[in-house]
């Protein structure tokens, strides 16, 4: 009968660990509904991202802003495009792009890798406010 208890009482501990932890993966994935992502072209008419990757060789790509999954909009009429070196942590460019408030959707066309290695690109409000974030590595 005591064996019986422990067999019980265990189970019961692992169900309520393995619920705790789903729910701790929800909220932290929920926070993290902003995307960024980059495309080689991308047509606005089609909606159609050629392209889609995270290792690119050098030229121009188009940076996408999703922020529908959080049901969020812009709310900023600029937004720059800023690309950091994650070796050295300096910034290496900032695109400026003027925006309307209401999108939740955005597309940065033209923005310039110029050279191999491995950087952070952020959309960022004219405040320096994060919209969202990515990695990106360059290649030759």
């Amino acid at each position: 009968m005591r064996e019986r208890s422990k067999f019980i009482l265990s189970l019961a501990v692992l169900a309520v660990l393995i619920i705790g932890c789903s729910k701790l993966k929800n909220l932290s994935s929920s926070g993290n509904s902003h995307k960024l992502y980059f495309c080689e072209s991308y047509d606005p008419s089609t909606d159609k991202c050629e392209g889609k990757s995270m290792k690119y060789t050098e030229g121009y790509l188009t940076v996408m802003v999703d922020l529908r999954d959080a049901d969020e909009i812009i709310g900023v009429s600029k937004v720059n495009i800023n690309i950091t070196n994650l070796k050295t942590k300096e910034v290496v460019d900032t695109y400026p792009y003027d925006t309307s408030p209401d999108m939740e959707y955005v597309y940065f066309d033209k923005v310039d890798f110029k050279s191999p290695g491995k950087y952070k690109v952020s959309a960022l409000k004219p405040d320096g406010t994060v919209i969202a974030s990515n990695e990106i590595e360059i290649i030759e």
